[in-house]
């Protein structure tokens, strides 16, 4: 795809004699009486509570941290896509890369393709008929920011795939996601394609790459 615009010495040794010789003859210590026994325990309180605050805390932590780990790994109701599987939308069809899961409950047959990978959402919607890549990109726009997951920012630029189909990009921006949208046009129909990750998750180099590879299959449907 193609943009434009880590033993003792003898001393030791009678250090050590010496040492065990007084433990011999030191008096034998008279049992604790109650209240310093109680003492005792009273002050290992302190201490015992502050293990357990430290233990909660850890235990938070790792919640906090687990949580939108696990949540990032997987969607209700998503399966993986299938080696060389094609997905068709319209008068358009379009290669899913592996490593990806098809959402099956944000999904339509001929309407619209969902793909999730951690906190990368990739969604493909046939735009109808268009005569311009203007024209379609306008659609598009209006469609994804009716949705309230963000605006469309900047003004478009040119793109090609490796198929030849020509259209236009821009960035989206929103309060929780990042991304672009992209527009291609070829026989007179329109498909806008979303990327959008999540701030706390940003798109990685991989994950890009994916997405060029899939942009570059798209193709239309009776070639």
């Amino acid at each position: 795809m193609t943009f434009t615009d880590g033993e003792g010495t003898g001393d030791n040794a009678v250090g050590r004699h010496q040492e065990l010789r007084l433990s011999f003859t030191a008096p034998v210590p008279r049992p604790p009486s109650p209240d310093s026994s109680t003492s005792s325990r009273s002050g290992s309180i302190p201490r015992t509570h502050g293990l357990r605050a430290t233990i909660v805390v850890v235990l938070v932590m790792a919640f906090l941290i687990a949580i939108p780990y696990l949540l990032n790994r997987s969607v209700i109701g998503a399966a993986p896509v299938r080696a060389g599987q094609v997905v068709t939308l319209g008068a358009f069809r379009y290669q899913p890369a592996p490593g990806w899961q098809i959402d099956r409950g944000a999904s339509q047959a001929d309407l619209v393709s969902v793909l999730v990978k951690g906190a990368t959402t990739y969604r493909l919607t046939p735009l109808g008929r268009q005569s311009s890549a203007a024209g379609a990109f306008k659609a598009a726009a209006r469609r994804y920011e009716a949705t309230g997951r963000g605006r469309i920012g900047g003004d478009p630029a040119s793109v090609t795939t490796a198929r030849g189909l020509a259209g236009l990009v821009a960035p989206i921006s929103g309060n929780t996601v990042a991304g672009t949208l992209t527009v291609l046009v070829a026989g007179g129909q329109g498909l806008g394609v979303s990327l959008t990750a999540r701030h706390t998750a940003p798109l990685t180099e991989a994950i890009a790459d994916d997405v060029a590879t899939m942009l570059d299959s798209v193709e239309v449907a009776d070639s």
